[in-house]
């Protein structure tokens, strides 16, 4: 696995947060919140302009619950509609993988890149995010990337 030290711009995106999300129920709440975001896009015509995210913050001792930012770039601010935001992700250094495989097992990425932190003594700000790089609905669960970003102090 190849990681490595980045320095990453800000991007800005429309966004929908959840709160104490449970893992076990991470592919759902994922799914209900990209479709909303999907429907505001095309409501206005826009296109993105980056990869969909999602942001973790506030896990929780087990990494079992996280409060979640689901994210779409886009290349201007667009209005606030109901749950739906502006949001900017991170900026600055960080360190970077590329996982291959089903979501559920981007886990087997985040051990070595903590390993990573802990060899090259970083420290993460707590913040991590996953960027999907292709479709689940036309790519097979085996070649799935998940591009994943731990933001740096």
């Amino acid at each position: 696995m190849n990681i490595e030290t980045i320095t990453k711009e800000s991007e800005i995106a429309i966004a929908v947060k959840y709160d104490a999300v449970d893992f076990k129920n991470m592919a759902g709440i994922m799914g209900e919140g990209y479709q909303k975001l999907w429907a505001y896009l095309g409501q206005r015509g826009k296109e993105i302009v980056g990869a969909p995210y999602c942001k973790y913050t506030n896990g929780s001792a087990d990494f079992m619950k996280f409060d979640i930012e689901l994210g779409i770039p886009v290349s201007e601010p667009l209005p606030e509609q109901d749950e739906i935001y502006m949001a900017n992700t991170c900026e600055g250094k960080a360190i970077t993988a590329t996982h291959k495989g089903a979501y559920k097992e981007v886990e087997k990425t985040y051990a070595p890149m903590m390993q990573y932190l802990a060899e090259n003594k970083l420290e993460s700000t707590g913040v991590y995010y996953d960027y999907y790089l292709n479709n689940p609905a036309d790519t097979p669960e085996s070649e799935l990337l998940t591009k994943v970003v731990f933001p740096l102090k």
